[in-house]
């Protein structure tokens, strides 16, 4: 009964092996998507902050960047900027990035 079962793990762990490479999906002759997640690896999404940057300048605000140590000071989906308002004044920017709105507006330090 032993041999049956030792039988039976190793025509498994064979059958892991050489099915597993066929099995595998995608190609590796080709650069990974950019939306491809790989197991382990860390890539920043900047694409957001970018989206909000535009949405921020569409609603008149000039040299806006992003503030990147934000830390647990903004709420989920929602981000710091710094920018110049449309009255010429430097300004602290809490933007809805979901929503694409202006939370608050605060003059910079």
């Amino acid at each position: 009964m032993t041999d049956l079962r030792k039988l039976l793990l190793a025509s498994a762990a064979g059958l892991a092996l050489t099915a597993g490479p066929v099995l595998a999906e995608g190609t590796y002759d080709q650069a990974p998507e950019k939306d491809m997640q790989t197991e382990g690896a860390m890539e920043l999404d900047t694409s957001a902050d970018t989206d909000s940057v535009a949405q921020l300048e569409s609603l008149g605000y000039t040299d806006v960047e992003p503030i990147e140590a934000q830390g647990d000071a903004a709420p989920e989906g929602q981000a710091y900027f710094t920018g110049t308002n449309a009255d010429g004044d430097p300004v602290t920017i809490l933007f809805d990035e979901e929503a694409g709105t202006v939370i608050s507006e605060e003059p910079s330090q």
